[in-house]
């Protein structure tokens, strides 16, 4: 990470990153396919129901990983290779803990959560079909995303593509022969989706027990304080998928409010495209995120301002493709995920899609400059960036736009959040961009 060329580097981490989140984003949207397919739409709305709740698990696993990882890689680039195995092994045994005791908490209120979350008829019956299993496997994702991270600091990066490559090829196998074959509806996605994520764990772990990288899983030495110092660094990325989870809820409440069940379905749908540009740019900002912080110990900023020219040069590219193949064939895209008949599900999607395209663009900028402020440790202004792109501008607009425009306030809401996030996002890297750093040496 310190010595090789920029763009060999860059590349030796962001395609086997990109390739590894783009088979967990391929996944997810093969489940879509089956579910929509050979179970129905309001099993895909049930799906978007159960989100929140992921992504505040997922979330308590990023703060982790992010937090503790960047902390490892600067040691590691500062030459502590001891430290960073203790910094390691702390935050392995905290999210082992930590997993199992919320998704205990979460399985055994799930009815009071239901009725608090007003899930009713139908759609509460599919939920229960599917949210109870994925709790179970739950832990087994929390844990392997958090070693993905640290396996990419201790520079194994196509160790991570396999895992999650393989992860996502299991989930595909799985679903077709739970749902299609067996005929096990939503629970097949579900049971599907956990054993996939088994997978992640079991091919990352051996690698903190052999001799081949700097990490070790070593006994835990000293007080918790790094602990608290990475939960400090990763907030932004706890504060970004909690955020989402509630925002989620609350487009689920006005969707369900303005179009019904299907105005739900109409929205997965909708996030299944914008999964796949997130995990696109989040695999790049990412993999620059290790080697970023890892220069950044070693004080290389001209190293930095390469990966970060990169980096931006690469999400642009990326997500202006993206944007361009989903506003050519969006009736395509949409056949994908339900059934000819669910005429009214597509009018809401299309319209969706037509004013929701510019949140590709400007979710991948922030995306970047959100990794960047983490790298370098800056956790106020990289938690700033996340609250404001996935929660303060969401729901303020989710509100206060459909009063000016009707329903094309609801669609739009997204993309201004967005756009008003990168105009601070943009102001804070000026702030702490490599070149100011650098004076402060």
């Amino acid at each position: 990470m310190l010595n090789s060329k920029p763009f060999i580097l860059f590349l030796k981490y962001v395609i086997p990153s990109m390739l590894g989140f783009m088979a967990i984003s391929s996944a997810s949207i093969i489940d879509g396919y089956f579910i929509g397919n050979y179970v129905g739409s309001v099993s895909l709305a049930a799906i978007n129901v159960s989100l929140p709740m992921f992504n505040i698990l997922f979330g308590f696993a990023l703060m982790f990983a992010v937090g503790s990882s960047v902390i490892t890689s600067k040691l590691l680039g500062e030459s502590n290779k001891e430290e960073a195995s203790n910094v390691f092994s702390k935050a392995f045994y905290v999210i082992v803990l930590i997993s199992v005791s919320l998704n205990l908490l979460l399985y055994l209120n799930l009815e009071y959560i239901l009725d608090l979350l007003n899930v009713k008829d139908e759609l509460r019956v599919e939920t229960l079909k599917y949210l109870p299993i994925i709790l179970k496997f739950m832990p087994f994702l929390m844990i392997g995303i958090t070693i993905d991270y640290f396996v990419k600091v201790d520079e194994s990066p196509n160790l991570s593509l396999l895992a999650l490559a393989l992860s996502s090829v299991v989930n595909i196998v799985l679903d077709y022969t739970f749902i299609v074959k067996f005929d096990w509806g939503i629970s097949g996605a579900a049971y599907a989706t956990g054993i996939s994520q088994m997978c992640i764990l079991l091919v990352l772990l051996p690698h903190f027990f052999l001799k081949k990288g700097s990490l070790k899983l070593i006994k835990p030495k000293g007080d918790l304080q790094c602990i608290f110092n990475a939960l400090k660094n990763g907030s932004s990325e706890f504060i970004n998928q909690s955020s989402v989870g509630i925002t989620i809820l609350i487009f689920n409440y006005i969707l369900l409010k303005t179009f019904g069940p299907l105005g739900i379905a109409s929205f997965t749908i909708i996030g299944y495209f914008i999964a796949i540009s997130t995990m696109a740019s989040f695999a790049v900002s990412n993999s620059l995120q290790a080697i970023i912080s890892k220069n950044y110990g070693a004080q290389y900023f001209d190293r930095m301002k390469s990966f970060l020219k990169l980096g931006l040069v690469s999400i642009l590219g990326i997500e202006i493709l993206l944007t361009l193949f989903v506003l050519i064939t969006p009736e395509s895209l949409i056949n994908i995920f339900i059934k000819d008949s669910d005429i009214k599900t597509k009018e809401i999607t299309i319209e969706f899609i037509s004013f929701a395209w510019p949140t590709f663009i400007f979710s991948g900028l922030n995306m970047l400059s959100s990794s960047y402020l983490t790298a370098i440790q800056k956790p106020l202004y990289s938690g700033l960036v996340a609250i404001m792109r996935s929660f303060i501008f969401p729901i303020t607009f989710i509100f206060l736009l459909p009063f000016i425009f009707g329903n094309v306030g609801i669609f739009i809401a997204v993309s201004c959040a967005e756009i008003v996030t990168f105009i601070f996002a943009l102001r804070f890297f000026m702030q702490t961009r490599p070149s100011v750093l650098a004076k402060f040496i």
